[in-house]
């Protein structure tokens, strides 16, 4: 599925991972001169797996799939809902909480839409920064746009630090699936756009456009939801 955000091609580089795919079933492609192989098909279930959960106590390696589930969702969707209400539906969140956004946006010249925009970018740019780097440059330079441009930005009032906690947030969540970071990345864009100029009606509609591509999606005669 070129077209598709989702990769119904796997990609691993670890032996046990490999041997457990083939005893399943599947198919490993070994390439010449590349530590990397490709094992189909895959599924989605698959995103918020890893081997480690095979070596823990049955109970919490669920806690810690479910929570890396609760991570997809948060990582696509919390951008987008948070604009959302901060635009149009700002009657649903507690009047506590409203009225501290409100204070810590008051000075801050740009939309919360761009705001949040502009700060999910510069966070892209970060880690791509940070992983093209050698390490010892990349964790430094990490460290500098994390804390020294986001708490300057603050201070300077261009974003204000409620957006810095929920970009943050979405990010965190983001590293919990690095088997699933492409599509998370573009899928958060879609949805903060979409709630920026609908509100939770564009986010509905975003997540039931996201559900309608998985589960139409096939992975060598697979589906991809299944």
């Amino acid at each position: 599925s070129p077209l598709s955000l989702l990769s119904t091609i796997a990609n691993v580089e670890k032996p046990d991972i490999v041997a457990a795919k083939i005893l399943e079933g599947r198919v490993a492609i070994f390439t010449d001169g590349t530590p990397h192989v490709l094992t189909v098909p895959n599924i989605l279930v698959e995103g918020v797996m890893t081997s480690e959960d095979y070596y823990l106590r049955p109970y919490y390696a669920t806690f810690l799939r479910l929570l890396r589930n609760i991570s997809l969702f948060i990582a696509i969707y919390l951008p987008g809902t948070f604009v959302a209400l901060q635009l149009y539906h700002q009657e649903m969140i507690p009047t506590i909480l409203l009225i501290n956004m409100a204070g810590a946006r008051e000075g801050v010249p740009l939309p919360v839409t761009l705001e949040v925009i502009i700060m999910t970018i510069a966070l892209e740019l970060t880690k791509e920064s940070g992983l093209r780097l050698p390490k010892s440059i990349g964790t430094t330079v990490s460290i500098v746009g994390a804390l020294i441009l986001g708490q300057a930005a603050v201070q300077a009032a261009v974003v204000s630090p409620i957006t810095i906690i929920v970009v943050s947030t979405a990010a965190i969540a983001e590293f919990i699936i690095p088997q699933m970071i492409q599509g998370i990345v573009m899928y958060r864009f879609v949805i903060l756009i979409l709630g920026g100029f609908m509100g939770l009606y564009g986010v509905t509609c975003g997540f039931v456009l996201i559900t309608m591509e998985v589960v139409s999606l096939d992975s060598f005669g697979v589906p991809f939801a299944w």
